[in-house]
């Protein structure tokens, strides 16, 4: 039960720099750490899920696609009214007078005597702020059809803004806080097992329905026949399936059995495998009901082997309510913890219950002097 000064059971805390020896598969915030390179039609494919783009982008890029369809859509219009009034013969001014020389009692917009008057007109009846100076006339029927087609673009153009603009704010954010995953996860014994503990706290109850918590081990192995995997993936079996009820801090343990990939890893291990593992989180708000989802990952050297976390969620009596102290969410105090694997100590049990039970068998008689005589 003792801890050798050689092996290192919490290396300091240097967050504020990448590990080099391992490559980050997801970060601390949850971003993925994967690009993909050299993708057939990658443009294309951008253009044609353009809505899927949009939510996804970032507010500046969102918000200049808007004005940019707001602008070309008034001067689409804008110009077709020009030529619409041209072929009417309604720009055509009598050198001498300055007057127009149009076909028919009245021009088909009024009040209009170039493109940038039609500009205006455009703007004006898509977003159905006439001001009464320009308007359109029975003279030419065509200005009907064009009219209607230009006012259901404009609806159109509002509605999937709209839609856009909401999707956009109310989907989960996509940086996480570091302080919904503890900063550090911990080995530690429970009810006498060697358990992989970390702890998570939901502040703003982003996964308050239907919270559910996966982890997986990302490492390489090599096959029997010599293939190289890279970042196998091995499911660590939570408590409960990992479904929690996220009312305050809470504690997520997973037992090293002999069907867990940690099952063989000591403490001096820790400091050797190269491996990852990824924490998923997902649950619905009350809110929306949208299905949110939090990730994080723990490297090797994240791993506190002898340590458990601290008790933070307390019932006060004058508040009469329980009380979770945010700013200790990452603390931990060291525990008796076997450095050895789960494998070795399982091993070591049985040894001692064999030769427990074998010195409990009736009829063994234990050799002394006097029976020897």
């Amino acid at each position: 039960m003792g801890q050798p000064e050689e092996v290192e059971l919490c290396p300091e805390e240097n967050f504020g720099e990448p590990f080099t020896k391992v490559s980050r598969v997801v970060n601390k915030i949850g971003e993925r750490n994967v690009r993909i390179y050299n993708l057939p039609q990658r443009s294309i494919r951008f253009v044609k899920d353009l809505v899927t783009t949009l939510v996804e982008e970032k507010w500046r890029y969102a918000l200049a696609v808007f004005v940019l369809s707001y602008i070309g859509s008034w001067t689409f219009f804008a110009g077709l009214w020009y030529i619409l009034s041209y072929a009417h013969g309604d720009l055509a001014l009598d050198p001498a007078t300055g007057e127009r020389l149009f076909d028919g009692v009245m021009p088909c917009v009024d009040g209009v005597s170039d493109f940038v008057g039609f500009l205006l007109f455009s703007m004006e009846t898509q977003i159905s702020t006439g001001y009464g100076a320009k308007v359109p006339t029975e003279e030419c029927p065509e200005s009907f059809g064009l009219l209607t087609i230009q006012l259901i673009v404009g609806l159109l153009i509002d509605a999937a803004i709209l839609g856009i603009v909401y999707a956009k704010m109310v989907r989960p954010p996509q940086k996480i806080s570091e302080t919904k995953f503890s900063r550090r996860a911990v080995v530690c014994l429970r009810d006498g097992k060697l358990c992989f503990v970390f702890r998570i706290c939901d502040r703003r109850w982003q996964h308050a329905i239907e919270t559910k918590v996966s982890a997986v081990l990302l490492e390489s192995r090599r096959t029997a026949e010599g293939e190289e995997i890279e970042k196998h993936e091995s499911y660590l079996k939570l408590e409960n399936d990992g479904r929690l009820i996220l009312l305050w801090p809470v504690t997520v343990c997973h037992v090293i059995d002999s069907e867990s990939p940690l099952y063989g890893v000591s403490a001096a291990d820790l400091l050797e495998r190269n491996f990852e593992i990824v924490i998923t989180m997902t649950g619905g708000t009350m809110t929306t009901g949208q299905i949110n989802q939090a990730r994080t990952s723990y490297m090797p050297a994240e791993i506190c082997w002898g340590h458990r976390f601290r008790n933070i969620v307390e019932y006060d009596s004058r508040k009469q309510s329980y009380v979770a102290v945010n700013e200790q969410m990452h603390d931990l105090e060291q525990v008796d913890t076997p450095l050895c694997s789960a494998r070795h100590l399982d091993q070591i049990r049985r040894q001692l219950s064999q030769s427990q039970t074998k010195n409990e068998q009736p009829g063994t008689q234990v050799q002394t002097p006097e029976t020897e005589a």
